[in-house]
């Protein structure tokens, strides 16, 4: 699975956390780092921000990445692909699925009939669902 978001991604994530308030500066983690704080009725991640905003499929958990991060749409969309392909995808679902790859992946990935890549592209959108839900 190819977790690294795309290098503009990163960027523009990374930018929005060391303007937030709960940036450490020193440790780069968002809040205390591995336990994070209490915030109203959220909590920080704990998070060593650098390596986070690398992962395609991170999310904030005080959601300031906003379309940086996986939308509850696209994992809907997901789930939706994931549930109805099953021992065949037809050219409508190959591109949606390869659209949502390339949104929260590097964005080089191309639409292809090739099945060992098929397969590769539904477990990485398996892994994306998987991440999300946790």
């Amino acid at each position: 699975m190819r977790l690294k978001s795309n290098p503009e991604v990163e960027q523009r994530r990374i930018a929005v956390c060391e303007s937030c308030q709960h940036f450490r500066k020193k440790s780069r983690t968002c809040g205390t780092p591995i336990i994070g704080n209490k915030i109203g009725n959220k909590r920080t991640c704990g998070c060593f921000m650098d390596v986070k905003t690398k992962l395609s499929f991170s999310t904030c958990p005080l959601s300031k990445w906003g379309d940086l991060q996986v939308s509850k749409d696209d994992y809907l969309d997901m789930k939706k692909l994931i549930s109805e392909v099953t021992n065949t995808i037809d050219s409508e679902q190959k591109n949606t699925m390869y659209a949502l790859l390339n949104k929260y992946s590097d964005g080089t990935k191309s639409t292809t009939s090739c099945v060992p890549c098929l397969k590769s592209a539904i477990q990485e959108i398996k892994d994306i669902i998987e991440e999300y839900e946790k």
